[in-house]
């Protein structure tokens, strides 16, 4: 018996158990790519119009925090990745985390990983089974994403380097989460932890960007789209997801061995003696289960609202001198900033 014992049977079990929710998450990001891809050939059908909306966009800080820097905005493809931009990396991070996390310390909390170690498991397998699965679904998607790219006549390079840049993210982020399981006895801390991180590599690729400093080269989602896909394209940046993929991998694997299974690092800190009043009634105590979740997602919408916002009160401005984008936003009813809204957010599912 070896720690790695059992690794097989554990992989079938994770595909047999999440048999649709894989799928539903591989479809999910999918067809965000392609809606995303179908809007943009749709809206621009010249390279006037492709190459007169790069020109409106160029360095504006409010679209380069949100969705990154602005490389080959003159073309179908870097429209289409700059548009996918870096919430649509997110989001691919955000699957390796819930699944990975599913896999590892929810397993752990509910006593079901122990069952299965009383069998003919290895102390490593469960770790193992679940970085191999994410780690596929993660190279699968990017595949998938090449491929239906090329299908719609893009650069095949370019699509091969988006694609290959979407599986390191979600390579990344299944390696920090399998990190975040070890530390806390909870999975909700572990999406806590995880969802910080996600967080803070947003905002550093956001400030380099805007700065061109050395702050994007501190964010997983910076390397990814330093690739330049459909631009210049670079694939040195991947080797850079590789790394500390392998890294925190390794950490995973060596803080396995030195906690009891079911515990965390850091041992939680015991409560008050007694209860306060609102844990008495159902909603009290739903809203202190899920607070941390609750509070980190409002405060997320409420800074996506912000950056929307911040761009919308500009597009007047940024419109004024571009006599083919204002006609073809004034097509719609209302406002440019009301048009532009709806055709920005209709590449998102």
């Amino acid at each position: 018996m070896t720690t790695l014992t059992g690794t097989g049977s554990l992989i079938r079990f994770i595909l047999r158990r999440d048999r649709i929710r894989i799928p539903i998450w591989i479809a999910s990001i999918l067809a965000l790519v392609l809606s995303t891809a179908t809007s943009v050939t749709g809206l621009y059908t010249t390279q006037e119009e492709l190459s007169s909306a790069a020109d409106i966009v160029g360095d504006n800080p409010a679209f380069v925090a949100m969705n990154g820097p602005t490389y080959a905005l003159d073309t179908v493809g870097g429209r289409v990745a700059w548009e996918v931009g870096a919430f649509g990396l997110a989001v691919v991070a955000l699957m390796s985390m819930f699944l990975v996390g599913r896999q590892t310390r929810a397993e752990e909390e509910s006593g079901r990983s122990e069952l299965a170690r009383a069998a003919v498991v290895g102390r490593h397998a469960a770790t193992t089974a679940a970085l191999v699965v994410v780690a596929g679904i993660s190279l699968l998607l990017g595949a998938l994403i090449a491929l239906s790219l090329i299908g719609l006549d893009l650069s095949p390079t370019g699509s091969i380097v988006f694609g290959a840049s979407v599986a390191g993210i979600g390579l990344v982020f299944a390696a920090i989460t399998a990190v975040g399981a070890q530390v806390t006895e909870h999975t909700r801390s572990v999406y806590g932890i995880v969802g910080a991180v996600i967080g803070v590599t947003y905002v550093l690729r956001a400030a380099g960007d805007i700065g061109h400093n050395a702050l994007t080269w501190l964010s997983p989602i910076g390397w990814a789209q330093a690739t330049r896909s459909f631009g210049d394209e670079r694939w040195w940046p991947l080797l850079l997801s590789l790394a500390i993929a392998i890294v925190f991998t390794s950490i995973a694997f060596a803080l396995t061995t030195v906690r009891d299974v079911g515990a965390g690092l850091v041992p939680p800190r015991p409560g008050p003696p007694t209860a306060s009043r609102y844990l008495t009634s159902p909603l009290g105590l739903a809203f202190r289960l899920q607070r941390g979740s609750l509070i980190g997602w409002s405060a997320a919408l409420f800074l996506t609202g912000l950056a929307y916002g911040s761009i919308g009160q500009q597009v007047e401005k940024l419109v004024s001198d571009n006599k083919e984008l204002s006609d073809l936003l004034a097509q719609a009813e209302g406002s440019f900033t009301d048009s532009f809204s709806q055709r920005h957010s209709s590449c998102w599912p």
